[in-house]
């Protein structure tokens, strides 16, 4: 059911480059890996998160995001965190500012009060992100990501799933400023 709705979202995230403008100025491409905590049920876990971007310019500040974000929570029962987002962006000399929709897809063991499960969903939620670019092509990426999770489960009940990343971005190809 998983590799379906990946699949619906990577078919989506395709329509966009076909619907996208053809005369843009600039495309870029960027990737990296954030390493950091995540509150999982009741529990803090240790997740690897490595992300990738693809933008089109279509000036010299506004910009069209493709992000996509694969979170991998380890422990002796594996977590999955996917997170796809098409934002809107603005950029600065130095760096740059992203807004837009989301989608998560996910299954994580989560532990509770009494005991432990596995969840798993789709969310969809919104996306902020800023880059800054203090050494050419290297620089420090921040997001954040608020997702509704639906539906009941007697282990983790849907709410708001709130994750915050942070790590270091390189840039391949596009300008450096």
């Amino acid at each position: 059911m998983i590799q379906s709705l990946r699949l619906i979202c990577i078919l989506c995230a395709c329509e966009l480059f076909v619907v996208a403008p053809r005369p843009v100025y600039a495309r870029e491409f960027s990737a990296g890996v954030s390493v950091g905590g995540i509150q999982v049920g009741t529990e803090s876990r240790l997740a690897l998160s490595p992300f990738a971007k693809v933008l089109w310019r279509k000036s010299s500040e506004f910009r069209l995001e493709l992000h996509n974000m694969f979170s991998i929570v380890p422990g002796s029962r594996v977590g999955l965190y996917d997170r796809t987002a098409v934002t809107l962006g603005y950029d600065t000399k130095t760096g740059n500012v992203s807004l837009g929709p989301s989608l998560s897809i996910y299954s994580m063991p989560v532990c509770g009060v009494e005991f432990c499960d596995r969840v798993m969903g789709i969310a969809p939620g919104g996306r902020a992100q800023s880059d800054w670019y203090f050494a050419g092509r290297l620089g420090v990426s921040v997001s954040a990501n608020v997702d509704w999770a639906g539906g009941s489960s007697r282990v983790l009940p849907g709410s708001v799933v709130t994750m915050v990343t942070a790590g270091p971005v390189w840039r391949f190809g596009g300008e450096s400023k």
